[in-house]
Order: C-alpha cells, then structure tokens, then sequence
C-alpha cells in the first residue's frame, strides 16, 4: 500500500475540512445524481475524518453507510462526527472489503496514494453489487497562477512519487470515461491548504532533503494565503460512475 504523504493529525483534520468544504459544491450534486436510491450498502473507501461519508449520509438510506480508512485517529473523529454511519479500520486496497457486495461504492481523492489506480479500480468494480455502482472524484490537473502554487504542485507530485503513489490519478483513470468538473478556490485558500502539508514535511526528519526546498516555499504560501490579490486555483476533478 502507497504510503499517505499527509499525516492523520490535528493539522491534516483541518486541511481536510478546508478541501471539503472547498469540494462541497462539485461533490454534492455528483452523489446526490448517481447514489442509488435506497442502496441497502454505501461504502466510503478512505473516508478520513469522515467529511465524504457525512455527505454520502445525506443522500443515503439510514445506517447504510459503512466508512473504511487505514487510520484509527481519524476513524475516531468520524465516528463523532457521523453517528448515523459505521466505521471499519481496512486497508482499501484489499479486498474482499468489508460490506461488500455493496450497492454503492466512493471514493474521493484517494487512489492518487495507492500505487495502481487502474488496477485497483477494477478491485473495487468487483466489490459491486449486481446493479450496483462505484463513484470516484479524483485530481486530473492543476490550473494554478504562476509562483509558489505551482511550486508547491510540482513538489507534492514528487513526494507522492516517492510514496509510491501518482498525484493526477485522474488523468490514469482517462481511458474509463468519466467527465471534469472545476474546483476553483481562492488562491489564497489553496495557499492555506498546502501550506499545511509543507509545514508537516518541515517537522519530518525523513523529509530533511527537502528542507531548502520547502522553507522558502512555506514563507511564500503563507504570504499568499494573507493576500493573494484576488487570483484563484482550479483543481480539474475526474467524476466517473463505473458499473460491476
């Protein structure tokens, strides 16, 4: 299993409010048209803190939702945070998956961690229900202004290299279809979103190579996130809607 480069602490919970709140309005009416009415089964694969499986819960039939995440820490919070779901500690990347067969099947932003995309799509086509349906929303591209955002893209893409994943997951899944859909924020949000993640690599000693590189970088994104003069970042997002 692809190692996440993004941590499961405090930090990396707020990181993943900001995303969430910024993919709200794309990811919304994506579930809301293709979560089957009544699935008797929902499965979040990477559901995190539970942000993706709060918002499966409010299209879903009650006590359908079943969230699956390889952290305990952030198993925990979604367990407060969505009573109505339940919580399996599971590598995703495994199968037979826990509720499986499932009538339904998501995941957001998470086969950019997992070391083949294609082929673990297809894993989890096989977990399907007849009938049943996997929705995936995953990054095919960056449009960002030029400077320090794209610095950063440009240095996440080879952290998650080196984590044995491949940051534009969408552009892999190209050949099953699927359409893109905008995710345009701030610059200044986006600017607070990575900086989370550069501030954690500061703190890794495994990351220390990359220290010259990701201090002068963090000062740049904090300056952005301050005041970034009104421009915005796209993150170009590949919906697909794939059947058993």
């Amino acid at each position: 299993m692809a190692h996440y480069t993004f941590g499961d602490d405090d930090r990396a919970l707020e990181r993943l409010r900001l995303v969430a709140d910024a993919y709200a309005p794309v990811s919304g009416p994506f579930v809301a048209r293709h979560l089957p009415a009544g699935a008797a089964t929902v499965l979040d694969l990477g559901c995190g803190p539970g942000f993706s499986t709060e918002l499966l819960a409010r299209h879903a039939t009650p006590g359908a939702v079943l969230g699956l995440d390889a952290s305990a820490p952030f198993l925990d919070v979604a367990r407060s945070r969505v009573p109505a779901a339940r919580f399996v500690l599971h590598d995703v990347t495994t199968v037979p998956l826990p509720g499986a067969p499932a009538h339904a099947i998501y995941a957001r932003l998470v086969l950019a961690h997992l070391p083949d995309p294609l082929a673990t799509v297809q894993r989890w086509r096989g977990e399907l229900a007849p009938g049943g349906v996997l929705l995936i929303e995953d990054l095919e591209r960056v449009e960002a202004p030029p400077g320090c955002l794209r610095h950063y893209e440009e240095l996440s893409a080879e952290v998650v290299r080196h984590g044995g994943g491949v940051m534009d997951a969408g552009a892999v899944l190209a050949p099953l279809g699927g359409r893109l859909a905008p995710v345009t924020v701030p610059a200044g949000l986006a600017a607070a979103v990575y900086r989370v993640n550069v501030r954690r690599w500061l703190d890794d000693e495994d990351r220390r190579p990359l220290w010259p590189r990701l201090r002068p970088l963090e000062a740049a994104l904090a300056g952005t996130a301050r005041d970034d003069g009104g421009a915005q970042l796209s993150w170009i997002v590949r919906q697909l809607v794939l059947g058993g």
